[in-house]
């Protein structure tokens, strides 16, 4: 029996990469994963394919959806099933406009394609229902609220992609975007000048590929659902516990106007801190551990999966 077909995008980034790891940890022989890459001879891609023969590279990019699939089909010639979606959000070159139009188009494409389920990586913005009317003062947040929208509309009763399923997952801060040195020094400092004893979500991005692979599996149960990921939601002071307890050490962060030099020269920077002052995400974290006991909370990560050193133990 032929497996299930997945094109999986950023697929050697946090995220892809992620959902790559549990579709194979998870369900190791039902899908046949087809993993974008812009260059399937590089380091990272080789080190990808080599983790499954279930693995096979598409080299293409998002900025050219229709031959990103024409790709895909010279590589497997099944029909393609199910999308993982996730678009590169800052860097060089990177605007509103171009996230908005590859996500755009890719929704569009798996339309076309007859593709029967779509996840989509977005961001959280203030609860499940209220993201859905909150684009919020930062651009990369932006970006993701009109490909939801887009999303949503073309495949509403009577449009042309009424027959495609879909599920949006909302992720709360990267637990996977700290890491020991100067950058994450400065980005705390930033965020305990804005924030105080503020609580602040995170998550884990090994858990989105869990919601991920669960969207796939179960796709009835997630279809039409857009749900907010955080598997931690902790104060200044409790995500210093956090740290000393996992490392030995509070958390790493540097003097505090070296974080306010940091929101005033990265003007999309200041934008997001400022908003998780004043309004923050809202993920409802009792549910998604109801759908996931084993979310990992900040503790357990930087013990398991983080790149700090661990405590000493006696």
């Amino acid at each position: 029996m032929s497996s299930t077909v997945l094109l999986v995008t950023g697929a050697t980034g946090h995220q892809g990469g992620a959902v790559i790891n549990a579709l194979l940890s998870r369900h190791p022989n039902k899908f046949t994963i087809l993993a974008v890459t812009r260059d399937a001879k590089s380091v990272s891609a080789n080190r990808l394919v080599q983790k499954s023969s279930s693995i096979k590279l598409v080299q293409g990019n998002l900025d050219d959806v229709p031959d990103l699939f024409r790709q895909a089909r010279r590589v497997h010639a099944q029909p393609l099933w199910g999308i993982y979606s996730v678009q590169v959000s800052v860097g060089k070159g990177v605007t509103l406009e171009s996230e908005v139009a590859q996500g755009k188009a890719l929704i569009d494409e798996s339309i076309k394609a007859g593709v029967r389920h779509f996840v989509y990586g977005s961001v959280e913005r203030g609860g499940d229902d209220a993201s859905w009317d909150t684009p919020t003062p930062i651009p990369h947040f932006q970006s993701k609220y009109h490909i939801e929208r887009h999303l949503r509309d073309v495949t509403g009763p009577g449009k042309a992609g009424s027959g495609m399923g879909w599920t949006i997952l909302r992720p709360v801060a990267f637990m996977d975007n700290l890491a020991p040195g100067m950058p994450t020094k400065v980005f705390m400092a930033a965020l305990h000048n804005h924030l105080g004893n503020k609580r602040m979500q995170w998550i884990a991005t090994s858990d989105i590929g869990v919601f991920a692979a669960k969207a796939f599996t179960e796709p009835e149960h997630w279809n039409r659902r857009a749900v907010g990921l955080a598997g931690d939601e902790l104060t200044w002071e409790q995500l210093n516990a956090s740290f000393s307890n996992a490392t030995g050490s509070p958390v790493p962060v540097a003097y505090w106007f070296l974080g306010s030099v940091l929101t005033y020269m990265v003007t999309e920077l200041s934008l997001m801190i400022g908003w998780f002052a004043s309004d923050g995400y809202k993920a409802n974290l009792a549910a998604r551990r109801k759908d996931h006991p084993e979310l990992l909370t900040m503790e357990q990560w930087l013990v398991k999966e983080s790149p700090f050193e661990r405590k000493s133990r006696p």
